[in-house]
């Protein structure tokens, strides 16, 4: 039995996809992904995992861009029609399951296809028309249908994609749950030790982070701008990389605020090192602002990647994040939008030491409950029922 995962982008940064594959792994299934590089054919190997590359450029260089992405759906179509070993195809997003779907018609030993979308589709963009949103949604629609089974990220967005879509069977939920992290005091101090050197701050000081990609809308300006409100000893660490001009934006702003030494920008880490970082910080940040309906509903991979590195949280009081929160009591929830409630959220986890102590020992808990050994399970059992 063999299972692919189609992917439009790189498949650079696939923590989630990657976890799905090994638990197909264990089923026994043999995997393979596919996925956009300069030259369609070109093997490698990522992680452990067979990556075939696809080229989106089928006209060439030359061509502009619009015109080669509407090509390049067919000849990926038809590149996927002549894999004639595939039993099962994971489809990343909508465009993937889209040309999934593409190649099945007409052919005999038809692949059964997955949709495994990484966010609410529907809600993703700010600004579409309403012919453009009409569209997505007939043809998410009409392709689920057509699905052995969907995966969602969280359970609001699971049964918000029911409701609209008039599904009889329900999505499956798979959180961007990352495995029971094993943490290493020593190495997590070492950790620390080099923000505090590179910031000039003593042990005693108080470190906030936001980890993750580094773009707008995810709160970092809102983190700074409270920082500026806080005391000397408090500092904040940006961990990510951006594809953008952004980073300058944050800098131009840290120098407005004049808070430049008590702003660290780090480098992204490769994954396997992220919880020796992630849990040299006090806090963790995942205030991003609701700027899609998407964000609203978010249950980030950042979100349960501090609660194994048992960094107590400060979040977006949203309802599908701040639930968790609730249930757990693992940290608080704020208005992302104002600088002076994450500032004050900030002092109380610094100050409260009864309160921090509280969280600290609850997240014991969370990260027993919340980790991909579990979560893995109705993921595993729905592969079980098509293979």
């Amino acid at each position: 039995m063999k299972i692919a995962k189609l992917c439009i982008n790189t498949w650079a940064y696939a923590s989630r996809d990657k976890r799905e594959l090994a638990a197909c792994q264990e089923l026994g299934a043999e995997v393979e992904v596919f996925a956009k590089g300069e030259h369609t054919g070109t093997e490698e190997v990522v992680d452990g995992f067979p990556v075939t590359r696809i080229s989106t450029r089928p006209l060439g260089e030359k061509v502009p861009n619009g015109l080669n992405r509407v090509v390049s759906l067919f000849t990926w179509a038809s590149y996927m029609r002549k894999q004639n070993d595939i039993d099962v195809i994971s489809a990343y997003d909508l465009i993937a399951l889209f040309i999934a779907w593409l190649s099945n018609i007409g052919k005999r030993n038809k692949a059964k296809l997955v949709y495994d979308s990484h966010e609410f589709e529907l809600g993703r963009a700010r600004q579409r028309s309403a012919v453009t949103t009409w569209f997505i949604c007939h043809l998410e629609r009409f392709l689920m249908k057509r699905c052995a089974f969907s995966i969602m990220v969280n359970d609001d967005i699971a049964d918000e994609v029911q409701r609209i879509h008039h599904l009889k069977k329900r999505p499956i939920v798979a959180r961007n749950i990352p495995q029971y992290w094993q943490l290493d005091a020593a190495h997590t101090a070492q950790v620390r030790q080099e923000f505090l050197s590179q910031l000039g701050l003593s042990d005693s000081a108080f470190l906030v982070m936001y980890h993750g990609g580094v773009m707008e809308d995810r709160g970092i300006e809102q983190m700074l701008e409270a920082v500026a409100q806080l005391p000397q000893d408090v500092a904040a660490i940006i961990l990510g990389n951006a594809q953008t001009s952004y980073p300058d934006q944050l800098h131009t702003q840290c120098k407005k605020l004049n808070i430049e030494s008590r702003v660290l920008f780090h480098q992204a880490v490769p994954y396997e090192e992220l919880r020796h970082y992630v849990s040299a910080s006090d806090v963790g940040l995942v205030t991003v602002l609701a700027t899609y309906q998407s964000y609203y509903m978010m249950l980030p991979n950042k979100f349960f990647e501090n609660i194994q590195s048992m960094n107590p949280v400060i979040v977006s009081d949203f309802p599908t994040i701040g639930k968790i929160v609730d249930q757990y009591g693992i940290g608080l929830k704020v208005d992302p939008t104002d600088p002076k409630a994450i500032a004050d959220a900030i002092l109380r986890m610094r100050d409260d030491r009864a309160f921090y102590a509280e969280c600290k020992e609850h997240l014991k808990v969370a990260k027993e409950e919340l980790c991909w050994e579990r979560e893995k399970q109705t993921l595993m059992n729905a592969y079980r029922e098509i293979l």
